[in-house]
């Protein structure tokens, strides 16, 4: 019986043997390396993270990412093991690393009241900052005019959202230019006639708009304006043909249950301008064609956030 056993008894000391020999090789690896103190992290990017553990034969390893406002996006928040903690050569250095502060869109909230504006930036995270009022003719009482920043703009959360509210219609002495943003030049110059303002034109061709629509305008819809002031007016001229449209700029509206606000605003070598914007149905399409100089592309806002961009060719 004692025979049989032998050869087992005999394979089982020599596993033993192999183990502790190749434990003790290992820990002999392992305590010859130099002790290192790892550096403190903190604050500092990986590349420059990793220029500092290179040398003393330490390694990193990006555990995970977070928001923290009080640290520059991409640059490390902690570090296990501690700075100044001794450890031997060939140790990993796990970090974390910053995404900066929360970044959030400002909604497009011109026309709202203030209750709801107040609303729909608490959900989101962000508040009320200051408030002006001026009278308007676009908007009743309490109603957003304009925020800052605009809408599509980026905030960190908790960040605060300055209001302009409209006061309600202005003072008898008062005179405001009306929005004439897409109606006919006529209409303009109606207005301007009857309360003594010179006004002068600019042509512009935009084909997705009808001619003769008043493009842009200066001053500016709701602006204070005194008899002899000119009213500069951009107008609608057309003078493309089919086979000189340019590039064609294409966009589908996302289901939903309401109507969207779509903005379209072209970037090429004379700078950004909006060259499309309208109410539209969920799943209605809109298409255009466009001019534009050297390399262009086309930016694409709903309800005031961006969602797309398309180069133009």
């Amino acid at each position: 019986m004692l025979k049989k056993l032998l050869p087992y008894v005999f394979l089982v000391l020599l596993v033993s043997v192999a183990y502790l020999s190749f434990d003790w090789a290992v820990g002999v690896v392992i305590h010859s390396r130099k002790v290192v103190l790892v550096p403190d992290l903190s604050s500092r990017s990986v590349n420059d993270a990793l220029n500092l553990l290179g040398p003393l034969g330490l390694g990193l390893e990006k555990e995970e990412e977070q928001f923290d406002k009080r640290f520059p996006a991409g640059t490390i928040i902690r570090q296990t093991p501690a700075a100044a903690m001794p450890v031997r050569e060939g140790r990993i250095v796990r970090v974390t690393v910053s995404q900066g502060g929360e970044t959030l869109f400002v909604p497009n909230l011109v026309g709202q009241p203030l209750r709801d504006t107040q609303t729909a930036l608490q959900n989101l995270g962000l508040s009320v900052g200051e408030i002006d009022r001026r009278p308007s003719l676009k908007f009743d009482k309490d109603q957003v005019m304009a925020t800052d920043p605009p809408a599509g703009a980026t905030v960190v959360k908790n960040g605060l959202v300055n209001l302009v509210l409209s006061d309600g219609p202005p003072a008898a002495d008062v005179l405001l230019v009306p929005d004439f943003s897409g109606h006919s030049l006529d209409k303009a110059k109606e207005w301007a006639a009857a309360h003594q303002v010179p006004v002068s034109t600019r042509d512009e061709s935009d084909i997705s708009r009808p001619d003769l629509d008043i493009l842009m305008q200066s001053p500016t819809a709701d602006s204070p304006i005194r008899a002899g002031d000119t009213l500069t007016l951009v107008v609608n001229h057309p003078t493309t043909t089919p086979s000189e449209q340019g590039p064609r700029i294409y966009y589908e509206v996302p289901q939903g249950a309401s109507d969207r606000d779509i903005r379209i605003t072209i970037i090429d070598e004379t700078g950004e301008r909006e060259v499309f914007r309208h109410s539209q149905t969920p799943g209605s399409k809109v298409e255009l064609h466009v001019q534009s100089k050297g390399h262009a592309r086309a930016r694409i806002f709903v309800n005031g956030v961006m969602v797309e961009e398309q180069p133009l060719q």
